[in-house]
């Protein structure tokens, strides 16, 4: 059995076509109850949790994020990401142009064919990195960081200046 379905015109598809894709960008049409005039508005939606940033946040809790986080490098990082994030918004060909560049002069230079790999080891992971996430994993395991954060003893509030000690 067939259900009859009235085909719908062409300036009906283009209306609903135009709904959807204002929709799809984050705006929302309202047409005017006075005149009919019909208004585009930017519709307030909260930002969906990516699985990106799921992904991040269980990299940096893990051993690779906690080594990252010690690691002097990842404070270059942290400083440089809103110069090259402001740079990507208003040269992102060129931001792409110079990291393909710097890609393929190190596949011509080939820096790491210079080092041992004993010294490239011993760069990645230095001893206080290793004793650092040794105790990490120690302290998850035992639950003893909990504990030693609340035997910390707390700094007490400054004193007014001219106040009696």
């Amino acid at each position: 059995m067939i259900d009859a379905v009235e085909p719908i015109d062409a300036k009906a598809k283009l209306a609903l076509s135009r709904a959807e894709l204002i929709a799809a960008m984050g705006y929302e049409e309202i047409r005017s109850e006075t005149d009919g005039a019909m208004r585009v508005l930017e519709l307030r939606r909260p930002a969906p949790a990516s699985r990106t940033s799921a992904i991040g946040a269980a990299l940096s809790r893990s051993t690779l994020g906690r080594w990252w986080h010690r690691n002097p490098l990842s404070g270059v990082v942290e400083l440089g990401r809103p110069v090259l994030e402001h740079y990507a918004q208003r040269h992102p060909g060129k931001l792409v142009a110079y990291g393909a560049a710097t890609g393929a002069l190190l596949w011509v230079i080939k820096p790491w064919k210079l080092l041992s790999a004993a010294t490239v080891v011993t760069l990645i992971f230095r001893s206080t990195d290793i004793a650092g996430m040794i105790s990490d994993v120690v302290a998850k395991a035992t639950g003893a960081a909990e504990d030693n954060v609340r035997a910390l003893p707390r700094p007490r509030p400054p004193r007014p200046p001219g106040s009696p000690s």
